[in-house]
C-alpha cells in the first residue's frame, strides 16, 4: 500500500483518489480550501484532508493535479517536502505553451531542479474513464508515461495497473511534449464525434498484450 498525496480537488484528482482508495492505497488530499473539501461528497474517504504541507507529510507519491500555471510555483515552494518522492505531473499546459518547444513537465523539472522522481502521466486520460469499465469500444484507454527516472516510472506504472489500465512507456521526460499535443487533439475529436462526453481516450493497437 502506498500513501499518495493528491494536490488538487478537480475531476481527475477525485477520480484517481477514488480508484486508488478502492485498490487499497491511502489518499491524502491537499487543498487551498481544506474545509470545503471536508464538507464535499468525494465518493470515497481520504485518510487526510488538509493544506498542501499537511497532505505532503508522510506520503510516498505526490500527484500534481493543480492547474499548470500553479505547478512551478507550488514545486518551488514545496521543493524540500517533495525530495525523494515519486511525483506524478498530470497537469496540462494547453494554450500556456503554444509553441510546444518544451513539455509542461519539463517546466516542472526546472522548478524541481531535477528530473529524479518526476513522471508525466494521466495527461490524456479523461476523468470519466479512470474508473469506468471501458471506453466506447470496450477497452480502457492507455495511460502513457514519460520520465527519466526508471524507478519512478515503475511506481507510476504499478499505480496505473491498480486502476486496470494498460501502461505505455513513452520514453524520456521530453517526450511528454508529444503527449501534451495529444491532449488538445483528443478534446477536438471528443467534441466532434461524441458531443463532448469525455468518455473517450487513446488506445494504441497492434501491441502484444501482457
Amino acid at each position: 500500500m502506498s500513501t499518495i498525496a493528491i494536490m488538487g480537488t478537480g475531476l481527475m484528482a477525485s477520480a484517481l483518489g477514488k480508484g486508488w482508495t478502492k485498490a487499497g492505497h491511502q489518499i491524502q488530499i491537499g487543498s487551498r480550501s481544506p474545509e470545503a473539501v471536508q464538507s464535499a461528497d468525494l465518493g470515497y474517504e481520504p485518510a487526510v484532508v488538509g493544506d498542501y504541507r499537511t497532505a505532503l507529510a508522510g506520503s510516498d507519491t505526490v500527484v500534481l493535479a493543480i492547474p499548470f500555471t500553479a505547478v512551478a510555483p507550488f514545486v518551488e515552494e514545496h521543493q524540500e517536502a517533495l525530495a525523494g518522492k515519486t511525483i506524478i505531473d498530470i497537469s496540462n499546459p494547453f494554450d500556456a505553451l503554444p509553441s510546444n518547444e518544451l513539455a509542461g513537465a519539463e517546466y516542472t523539472a526546472k522548478a524541481l531542479g531535477t528530473t529524479d522522481g518526476l513522471v508525466a502521466a494521466f495527461k490524456d486520460n479523461f476523468a470519466a474513464t479512470v474508473n469506468a469499465p471501458g471506453a466506447a469500444d470496450g477497452n480502457r484507454p492507455d495511460v502513457k508515461i514519460a520520465g527519466d527516472d526508471d524507478e519512478a516510472k515503475a511506481v507510476v506504472a504499478a499505480l496505473a495497473a491498480d486502476l486496470n489500465h494498460r501502461v505505455l512507456d513513452c520514453g524520456p521526460l521530453h517526450n511528454a511534449r508529444l503527449i501534451d499535443s495529444m491532449v488538445s487533439l483528443m478534446l477536438i475529436l471528443d467534441r466532434t464525434y461524441t458531443n463532448f462526453t469525455m468518455k473517450t481516450g487513446w488506445r494504441f493497437t497492434g501491441l502484444t498484450e501482457n
